[in-house]
């Protein structure tokens, strides 16, 4: 197997991944993560493996990456990074309430949650999403090959296409990536125009 071919190969079946999902199911994320900041709530986020590191790093540039002084900021906190947490519900309970037990515990009814899971099928999300849908609040799933159960019971759903981990972890994270810096760039744009008037 010739790897330039293969890395060849891979990104075009990405690019195509890429191209082809519905890029206006961006949107109410972008308001749910806005509304969030404004109402002093938290976004939640819940996934396993490589999507849970996928949450971990949306911890840091949702709220970091986003933060102007002056303006609401985006509470978030992964429910995936508290091992502790994690291996006591896993050994006392089972592995499929891990994330659902502790929003139990923490969820708010101005916060928000977000699902990133490739297969859409992982036990433990769909439960906190059947959860946070019984609270009454707003659940986001990032999901990919055919968009298992979450695509079906989340409220707002962002679904790349493609029968490929790798790729739709990829996918997940670009996600993650635009709407944050679309946040960021509207921030620097609402202060420019503020100190041009005044």
């Amino acid at each position: 197997m010739d790897f330039t071919s293969f890395v060849d190969n891979y990104y075009q079946q990405y690019i195509k991944a890429i191209n082809s999902f519905d890029k206006a199911s961006l949107e109410p994320v972008l308001e749910t993560f806005l509304k969030v900041a404004k109402n002093n709530g938290i976004l939640w986020t819940a996934g396993n493996g490589g999507s849970a590191a996928i949450c971990d790093h949306t911890v840091c540039d949702v709220t970091k990456g986003t933060h102007k002084d002056g303006q609401p900021t985006i509470k978030s906190i992964s429910l995936s990074s508290n091992t502790a947490m994690l291996t006591a519900l896993g050994n006392d309970i089972s592995y499929d309430v891990v994330f659902s037990e502790q929003l139990k515990y923490y969820l708010g009814k101005n916060d928000a949650l977000l699902l990133v899971s490739s297969s859409g099928n992982s036990p433990n999300v769909v439960k906190a999403c059947e959860y946070a849908n019984k609270m009454g609040v707003p659940t986001i799933a990032f999901v990919g090959f055919k968009g298992g159960k979450l695509k079906d019971i989340a409220k707002h759903c962002v679904w790349i296409p493609v029968e490929n981990y790798g790729m739709a972890e990829d996918a997940h994270q670009s996600l993650m990536h635009v709407t944050t810096q679309y946040i960021m760039a509207h921030v620097r744009e609402q202060v420019a125009e503020a100190e041009a008037v005044s």
